[in-house]
């Protein structure tokens, strides 16, 4: 006869407590596969997903050169640009305090914000961070957007001329290029270069009513991309 304690460690070895003890730890495996399986498709979403963040904000930028033209054929097509044009989204003067990208995280909270007016609400911009706008300038030309882009993208621009005050350039307190270099006007060369059996390039006097001008581009794509860029150019 088989003692009591014997026996009872005859069934705790039995074939089918070892059946159940195995299910448990398929069960354990295919709880952590499952996981396993989840956190990858996750990994996997998130990734295409900042690609075609990226994708989109490159789309932005490259369309930001949409209205830099734009603005530049508009420049090339006025007599006079001394002074302000409000309705054609043009400062005559170079407004430093300007924050052509919205508002400033690094500038203290007791500094006026000088924006531009983007969306057409009076420069309600958000990031502000207690600051208040000090002055909000007239809104900016909108451009029409290239063929092929996505739909709902906005590309605009405002222009401001670097000089202190408006008026003529000359006697005006103006950024403006130094010099440009050329032989004449039928032999330009690059910057620096020399050519035997040819004069040296001399530099030619900028006239005085070039000045430098600041075009700021912004571009509203798909998800909220926003892009902003900046071309100086000068005449």
């Amino acid at each position: 006869m088989i003692p009591r304690e014997h026996h009872v460690a005859a069934r705790r070895w039995s074939p089918s407590h070892q059946r159940g003890i195995s299910l448990v730890f398929a069960l354990l495996g295919l709880v952590t596969l499952t996981l396993g399986a989840v956190a990858l498709l996750r990994a996997v979403d998130s990734g295409l997903l900042v690609l075609g963040n990226v994708s989109f904000k490159q789309e932005t930028l490259a369309a930001s050169s949409v209205g830099a033209e734009s603005a530049i054929n508009w420049l090339n097509n006025q007599a006079n640009l001394d002074n302000n044009i409000p309705a054609s989204g043009y400062s005559a003067t170079l407004l430093p305090a300007l924050e052509g990208g919205g508002p400033r995280s690094d500038l203290p909270a007791n500094t006026p914000a000088v924006l531009i007016d983007w969306d057409g609400n009076s420069c309600a911009a958000s990031g502000l961070n207690g600051r208040t706008v000090g002055a909000c300038i007239g809104q900016p030309v909108s451009v029409q957007p290239p063929a092929g882009t996505l739909p709902g993208m906005t590309i605009q621009y405002y222009i401001t001329r670097m000089c202190a005050s408006v008026g003529p350039v000359q006697g005006n307190n103006c950024l403006r290029p130094s010099s440009v270099v050329g032989v004449d006007d039928t032999d330009a060369i690059e910057k620096g270069d020399k050519r035997y059996g040819k004069a040296n390039p001399r530099p030619r006097t900028v006239p005085p009513q070039v000045a430098y001008y600041r075009i700021i581009t912004r571009v509203t794509g798909v998800r909220g991309t926003v892009s902003y860029s900046e071309t100086m150019v000068f005449f």
